[in-house]
Formats: C-alpha cells, sequence, structure tokens
C-alpha cells in the first residue's frame, strides 16, 4: 500500500495533533491533582478552626476569684 505525498503529509499532520493532545490532556489533569490537593488541604485546614471554635465555645468560662 502506497501513500501519495499529501496523504503521508496529511497522516504526520494528524499524528501530531495526536500527540500535542495527549500532552495536553496530560498537563490538564497533573494541573487538576495538584488543585485537588490544595483544596483538601484548605478543608482540613478549615475544619480544625471549626474544631478549635467547637471547643473554645464549650469549654466552660473561668471565673477569678
Amino acid at each position: 500500500m502506497y501513500f501519495s505525498n499529501i496523504q503521508l503529509l496529511m497522516l504526520i499532520f494528524a499524528f501530531i495533533i495526536v500527540v500535542f493532545s495527549a500532552i495536553k490532556v496530560y498537563q490538564i489533569k497533573k494541573e487538576y491533582l495538584i488543585k485537588q490537593r490544595e483544596l483538601e488541604a484548605e478543608f482540613e485546614r478549615i475544619e480544625l478552626e471549626r474544631q478549635k471554635i467547637k471547643v473554645s465555645m464549650s469549654e466552660p468560662k473561668k471565673v477569678n476569684k
């Protein structure tokens, strides 16, 4: 099976597009995972702040005599 020059160029161009698309998908996935980790860390920080507030509000106030 023989390819003409234009078919060969189109095949190479399509292959290049596929490679660039795969690279872009990988970059987006990596950015998504980084952002997800940042959001999880922020959520944990907020949960700790909430727990601190609950603990400080549930502790009885000390009265100095």
